[in-house]
């Protein structure tokens, strides 16, 4: 199961593991005990709360009411307006912390805004890896362009790492094709961007719960997914001939639990070539990550809410 959750951890943030992989033959690589930077803490939303306790008296209340109709007096016909991006809360901002099992390795703040009908996801941070007796210390920034559909348009990945390590990833998507730059080498990829997934850093994970509620899915959903990140010769022809496929639904609610309080919130499979994972949301805004087990595993919270994590209740 380590080995595998191993293979989680590299394509799931698709950056530090295999972006350094040139040194793994001779580094052996673990979290450091180091302090992460100075995280803002939110107060839990109040209407988060009342909903959750309020969700199994609703649902009790519906069921119980009858409503009957007469020719003399018709009920109006409820308007029912499609998903639209303006109507889903944008901007939405976050603060992320990574861990294996109780140690963090970095940490990641981003915004998703509504600009000119387009969602532009904005992030940075760092990821920290002990080296034997020194911290490598990667710094990325990441801009990722949607349309009003959230189909892919444009990203944009810059990483700052230590010994010329550092990689620059450009891509544009459109017309069924997405053509992806990372330094010199060029590869054009077929995908259908109705269907596209874009997998950069961890933050890129809060687009599932946002495109559930747009596009109004039900049921397990398959993706064609672009990861970014790998090393710099991993580009072939070969690779472009399948793009990986990443299968997402959401499952039954769950109850988390942080500093004395619960909280029902949403729940997302997430399997594919890049393992199984288990994301956390409430409404639109994502709040957790997990993959792996109690043994090993990986766990990303969002900071600015829960300043000490959360846990499934049982």
């Amino acid at each position: 199961m380590k080995r595998r959750t191993k293979w989680i951890l590299g394509l799931s943030f698709g950056i530090p593991i295999i972006l350094i992989a040139g040194f793994l033959l001779v580094l052996k690589l673990s979290s450091p005990e180091s302090d992460l930077a100075p995280i803002e803490v939110k107060e839990i939303p109040s209407a988060w709360m009342q909903e959750s306790s309020d969700l199994d008296e609703e649902a009790s209340a519906e069921a119980s009411v009858e409503v009957t109709t007469t020719d003399e007096a018709k009920l109006p016909e409820a308007v029912v307006l499609k998903p639209a991006l303006e109507n889903m809360g944008l901007p939405l901002s976050g603060a992320l912390v990574m861990m294996t099992g109780d140690r963090p390795f970095g940490e990641e703040s981003y915004q998703l805004s509504l600009e000119n009908d387009d969602a532009i996801l904005r992030s940075h941070g760092t990821f920290r890896f002990k080296a034997l007796i020194a911290t490598i210390t990667l710094k990325f920034d990441q801009v990722l362009q949607l349309d009003s559909w959230l189909r892919p348009e444009s990203l944009s990945l810059s990483f700052d790492a230590p010994l010329g390590l550092g990689k620059e990833i450009n891509a544009e998507f459109s017309d069924g094709f997405a053509a992806i730059r990372s330094g010199n080498a060029v590869d054009v990829s077929a995908v259908n961007l109705d269907r596209a997934y874009v997998l950069g850093t961890f933050s890129t994970y809060a687009i599932i719960p946002l495109l559930y509620e747009l596009r109004e899915l039900e049921g397990e959903v398959s993706w064609e997914t672009l990861l970014f990140g790998g090393p710099p010769n991993s580009g072939n022809s070969e690779a472009t001939d399948r793009l990986p496929e990443t299968s997402i639904s959401r499952v039954k609610d769950v109850v988390i639990r942080f500093d004395g309080r619960e909280l029902t919130v949403s729940q997302y499979a997430i399997s594919g070539d890049m393992g199984t994972m288990m994301l956390y949301a409430l409404g639109v805004e994502m709040l957790g990550l997990f993959a792996g087990d109690d043994e090993d595993s990986m766990f990303v919270y969002r900071a600015d809410y829960f300043e000490n994590g959360f846990e499934i209740a049982d």
